[in-house]
């Protein structure tokens, strides 16, 4: 519980100072809803390597509490380390942010609009089938 009080305060504290540029929990749907749901807004995708010790299914959709995703400017990421390092929040570099495409370690997965296709029209699609 003080791991997450951490993290919640160091994240909190680095959106005031603008130094987050957006940020979104990783527990209900996991590291994939979250960037998806992250890009749609803007129509912006994103390109990630993902942790070669966890499976990927576990680490893309995996739920766990007290984990969040965030980004920061390019020319930010070195002063966000520090200050996270300082914190004793661990953290991990993802990737980056892309104009669109959606990319898990060097594999094309598609662009966020066919994400937004299966996200705002699956429910919609399901329901006029009844």
């Amino acid at each position: 519980l003080d791991e997450e009080q951490r993290l919640h305060t160091q994240l909190l504290m680095l959106i005031r100072e603008g130094l987050i540029t957006a940020a979104h929990d990783v527990s209900d749907g996991g590291l994939w809803t979250a960037l998806v749901e992250m890009g749609l807004p803007r129509g912006l995708g994103f390109d990630i390597i993902t942790d070669s010790e966890v499976r990927p299914d576990a680490f893309l959709f995996g739920e766990a509490q007290g984990r969040a995703v965030v980004t920061v400017a390019d020319e930010e990421q070195d002063d966000f380390l520090d200050r996270m390092r300082a914190s004793r929040v661990p953290c991990v570099l993802l990737g980056h942010v892309t104009k669109g495409k959606l990319v898990v370690d060097e594999e094309h997965f598609g662009f966020i609009e066919d994400a937004r296709t299966v996200y705002e029209g699956t429910i919609p699609s399901v329901m006029d089938e009844q």
